[in-house]
């Protein structure tokens, strides 16, 4: 499923824009949007694992400062589509985020430290039919076993069988300097703190004993086939993610308005309560690179964005135990960016 961009909460930018003239001769500052997309057609990009189909991001961000303090604000949406060979064949992550960055900037305007709060919310993910290792469970056509349970926490869930939520809440604060290197024209350094939060129900959690777990299916109790998946479940328990970063950029001019960009991005991460299955990265690197066209105060520009080791530390409610074995490939997308600035 692709994202309809103008549908998204963060067109709070239609207000903004129709305000926007009153104010701009005691305020700097720029409205914009970014959108990045993946395919799994697309040959070019690095492999994604088997199962990816199709991921797309879309922000926009409105920011305004005046002396020394500034305020921006971004929403953005986040979609995921994966294919599997076995159930659920289909799956789709959407999350939207509001985030707030508070900035104060150095009289000479080479500098500035900020503050940033952001939350990211998921659509719940509800899932029909589960395979367990070679038992499909559910209400498909080809399931082996359906379940069916009285008790009230399951009744919102009609004849589905797995419930999922996940949301995150992140404070992160930063330095921005810039310089004159004939390398870098800025760099920053950031650290965020994400809580991360999972929920999930299904009535599976009623046959990892008794009656229905000590039956035997091509061998194996249907108790022990349960128990190996449900481990792979995002964890209930809230745990933290630290990410400690550093990042450049620069832009070269190329000829009339038109210039070549770089900015790499390096960070540190760190999980803390989390039980992971595999071994998780420690690190990731992001580097985006594209070209710039400016004239007069609009700027557009086209990029291609790789990830070293796929979203992790950039886009945290895409980790969790049933997505951690896909963190040590690479990642790549094809973006676009415009900006307005007054």
């Amino acid at each position: 499923m692709k994202i309809n961009y103008y549908n998204l909460r963060h067109l709070f930018l239609i207000p903004s824009l129709l305000i926007l003239p009153l104010y701009l001769n005691a305020f700097n500052g720029h409205v914009g949007f970014n959108k990045n997309i993946t395919d799994v057609e697309w040959n070019f990009l690095p492999n994604t694992n088997s199962s990816f189909k199709y991921s797309e991001s879309a922000d926009a961000e409105f920011f305004i400062y005046h002396k020394n303090y500034g305020l921006k604000f971004n929403s953005s949406s986040f979609n995921l589509d994966l294919e599997r060979s076995i159930h659920p064949k289909e799956l789709e992550l959407n999350a939207e985020s509001n985030e707030v960055e508070f900035f104060y900037i150095k009289e000479d305007q080479t500098s500035s430290y900020s503050l940033a709060f952001k939350e990211q919310v998921a659509d719940p993910q509800i899932i029909d039919c589960y395979t367990f290792s070679s038992l499909t469970i559910g209400t498909c056509a080809d399931a082996q076993i359906t379940l069916s349970n009285s008790k009230p926490k399951y009744n919102f869930l009609g004849d589905s069988l797995l419930w999922i939520a996940g949301e995150n809440k992140s404070i992160r604060s930063s330095f921005i300097k810039a310089t004159n290197n004939s390398l870098v024209d800025e760099y920053s350094f950031f650290l965020e703190l994400t809580e991360n939060q999972f929920n999930w129900i299904s009535p599976i959690e009623e046959i990892t004993t008794g009656f229905v777990a000590n039956l035997s299916f091509n061998g194996s109790r249907i108790g022990d086939l349960v128990t190996g998946t449900i481990v792979t479940l995002p964890q209930r328990d809230k745990w933290l993610t630290v990410v400690a970063g550093f990042s450049i950029n620069k832009s070269i001019p190329i000829v009339n308005n038109f210039f070549f960009f770089y900015e790499p991005t390096f960070v540190l991460v760190k999980q803390i309560d989390y039980r992971n299955i595999n071994d998780i990265p420690t690190y990731n690197l992001k580097i985006i690179s594209g070209i710039n066209y400016n004239y007069l105060n609009f700027d557009i520009s086209l990029f291609a964005t790789y990830y070293h080791k796929n979203l992790y530390g950039f886009e945290h409610i895409a980790f969790n135990q049933r997505s951690e074995h896909h963190y040590d490939s690479n990642y790549g997308s094809i973006g676009i960016s415009g900006y307005y600035k007054f």
